[in-house]
């Protein structure tokens, strides 16, 4: 269980999200009443946003393995929750470099 938190459920964003909106992280949420894990992706690989149903639940191995910051962080996050029901709701926009910037 991660220190702190919860029993769940439970969505992390990044703060790096300037199209981020209420209604996208209700999605999330709404989301986990039929998931065991939610995903915002964004459009270089990564994603905005990571919610989980019950925290408790989380494997010990969770995001072992990720290439971070890649184009591959979304894939093998998702690879890291086997047997896990997954959705992905909307894709949004991070800021990594100046250049992601408006």
């Amino acid at each position: 269980m991660i220190r702190g938190a919860q029993s769940g459920p439970v969505c992390v964003i990044g703060a790096d999200i300037p199209g981020i909106e209420p209604k996208y992280v209700q999605q999330a949420f709404d989301a986990l009443g039929h998931s065991d894990a939610v995903f915002g992706p964004a459009p270089d690989g990564g994603y905005w946003l990571v919610g989980l149903k019950k925290t408790r639940a989380v494997p010990p191995n969770v995001f072992h393995g990720v290439r971070w910051s890649t184009e591959h962080a979304l894939a093998d996050s998702i690879a890291s929750l086997p047997g896990y029901r997954i959705t992905r709701v909307a894709t949004l926009r991070d800021v990594d470099t100046a250049a992601d910037l408006p």
